[in-house]
């Protein structure tokens, strides 16, 4: 059997399955580059979750209690036990509260510990704070916030 280059069949199919076959190795380099993203991007995911689940993310929130009482709550939302709980009030007036349980030894997820303060004229409209920890993933956190007293 011989090969008739001339027949345009014969030549349209050689170029159909070149077309294919060019067709196929295109798109198996896109599904394997979007594979690699994919699995990239999982990784990454799962390295954030592990991350995660070693950090203690310490907060606090101002609740109002008795009229010219506020609490000013210290709350651990993170995942892991936050240990050496340290806040650092700026420009602290003596007698902001009556007593501080500060440096806190541990805060497990979800606890809290509450900071009584008393409401006094001549109290500024907010304070400002550093939060400080220790945890799983990191030694010496912070966070700064302000909370308003009013």
């Amino acid at each position: 059997m011989s090969v008739n280059w001339q027949d345009p069949s014969f030549l349209l199919s050689l170029i159909a399955i070149i077309g294919t076959i060019f067709t196929y190795f295109k798109h198996d380099r896109k599904i394997k580059a979007q594979e690699k993203l994919i699995n990239d991007y999982q990784l990454g995911k799962i390295e954030e979750e592990k991350i995660q689940k070693r950090q203690a993310v310490v907060r606090a929130s101002l609740i109002a209690g008795n009229k010219g009482h506020r609490i000013l709550r210290i709350y651990n939302k993170g995942k892991a036990t936050a240990r050496n709980v340290r806040l650092i009030i700026k420009d602290e007036p003596d007698y902001l509260y009556a007593t501080n349980p500060f440096p806190f030894p541990m805060l497990n997820e979800g606890e809290y510990v509450n900071l009584n303060i008393e409401l006094h004229k001549g109290l500024p409209d907010d304070i400002s704070f550093e939060i400080l920890w220790d945890d799983e993933y990191k030694e010496n956190n912070s966070h700064t916030q302000n909370v308003y007293l009013n």
